[in-house]
């Protein structure tokens, strides 16, 4: 805040401190300035910059307004502060929207990985080039990563996402369009645009976590992994049912994928709290954003955050053991189980086995596992985790 001396027009006077002195000026019936008024206007407020960051609620300076409203009194979800949540129903509708938008996605991942390497490997007739094709969708998640997640910092979670999961519609029409083309390539490429949406829909349970406030972060990351337990039930059993509904055996999987991808979409444009990147209070870590969106940076690996952050060593060191151990298993069951030399089991009892799987890994956070981070620690609970492998 700053004092200000101005001079005063006329017909727009504002309440003002009166002070001794006296101002010069010319008296004009049109609204000019006054000659014998000398005002100081008390505590005049200086317009925000727009990378100033926004007062948090319940401190001297936050304004009478919740963070987020606009003062005509509508919702302006550029300037909802992640992990307040109050414009909308404290944030909880946005939390139910991601856990949705992570079920449609689960769902199309529940049929890439019950169908895609015995596809393949049908197409091909080799069982390397069935679990290559898993490997290219791993591939493409791992380039992703890191741009799609400096990207969503810079231009907010919903848009990425939303732009991710209209890949994944194009690169699932795509594959579809090769089993009758037969040209291999294009399938390749349908794969890896899957893969492209399949990671950047893992934001979802961060976009979950930022519409509410710190202290709910663990249960609304719950909630929005908790969509998957929904989707271990529809994958593997729409992979099922398409399987042989057109000529071309496994193509209406990919149609289903489609399907599944559109529903990320649309499920993903109502967050509103995953908007464009709104101001934040840079004295608070809660919400601060992960780190800048910088083009000339959204390749670079995060060296610096690893160096400085003993957390993020161990993260990624677990997340690379435990996702590794799940592909492992993923991408071998179906064709182990289905393979006349090994299991002999038709291909849909592979989809049932890989189905409780799924449910496996999803209905804990649906039972609680927040909580239980909230209670005894993250690296408590990752432990149990690894043990139970």
């Amino acid at each position: 805040r700053y004092r200000t001396w101005v001079r005063v027009p006329v017909s727009r006077r504002p309440r003002a401190t009166m002070t001794p002195g006296a101002i010069s000026g010319r008296d004009d019936a049109n609204g000019g300035w006054s000659g014998s008024a000398h005002v100081q206007l008390a505590d005049v407020p200086r317009p925000p910059s727009p990378r100033a960051p926004a007062p948090r609620q319940g401190s001297r300076d936050a304004s009478s307004k919740n963070v987020g409203e606009r003062h005509d009194g509508g919702d302006d979800e550029t300037t909802t502060s992640r992990g307040v949540g109050a414009a909308w129903g404290d944030g909880w509708a946005d939390v139910a929207f991601a856990s949705l938008g992570q079920a449609a996605a689960a769902s199309g991942f529940g049929i890439v990985v019950a169908s895609l390497a015995v596809a393949t490997e049908r197409r091909t007739g080799s069982e390397a080039v069935g679990t290559l094709a898993l490997a290219v969708e791993m591939f493409a998640r791992a380039v992703a990563s890191l741009p799609a997640a400096r990207r969503a910092n810079a231009r907010g979670r919903r848009e990425v996402i939303a732009h991710a999961g209209c890949l994944g519609i194009v690169g699932s029409l795509v594959a579809f369009a090769d089993f009758y083309l037969d040209s291999h390539v294009l399938y390749f490429l349908g794969v890896a645009l899957i893969g492209v949406a399949n990671c950047v829909a893992q934001q979802l349970r961060f976009a979950a976590a930022e519409a509410v406030a710190p202290e709910h972060r663990p249960r609304a990351l719950s909630f929005g992994v908790a969509g998957g337990t929904l989707a271990a039930f529809i994958g593997p059993e729409v992979a099922k049912a398409t399987r042989t509904a057109l000529a071309e055996e496994f193509a209406a999987c990919f149609l289903a994928m489609a399907g599944c991808y559109a529903a990320l979409v649309a499920f993903t444009l109502r967050i509103r709290s995953a908007g464009p990147r709104p101001r934040y209070d840079i004295s608070n870590p809660d919400d601060a954003p992960l780190g800048e969106g910088d083009a000339s940076s959204s390749l670079a690996w995060p060296s610096a955050e690893l160096e400085r952050s003993v957390n993020a060593r161990k993260g990624l060191a677990g997340v690379t053991c435990a996702w590794t151990a799940m592909f492992l298993v993923m991408s071998a069951a179906p064709l182990a189980m289905t393979g006349d030399r090994e299991g002999g089991h038709s291909f849909d009892e592979a989809a049932t086995a890989l189905q409780l799987h799924m449910i496996a890994m999803f209905l804990p956070g649906l039972l609680g596992t927040g909580d239980l981070v909230k209670r005894f620690g993250p690296d408590a609970v990752s432990n149990v985790g690894g043990a139970s492998y």
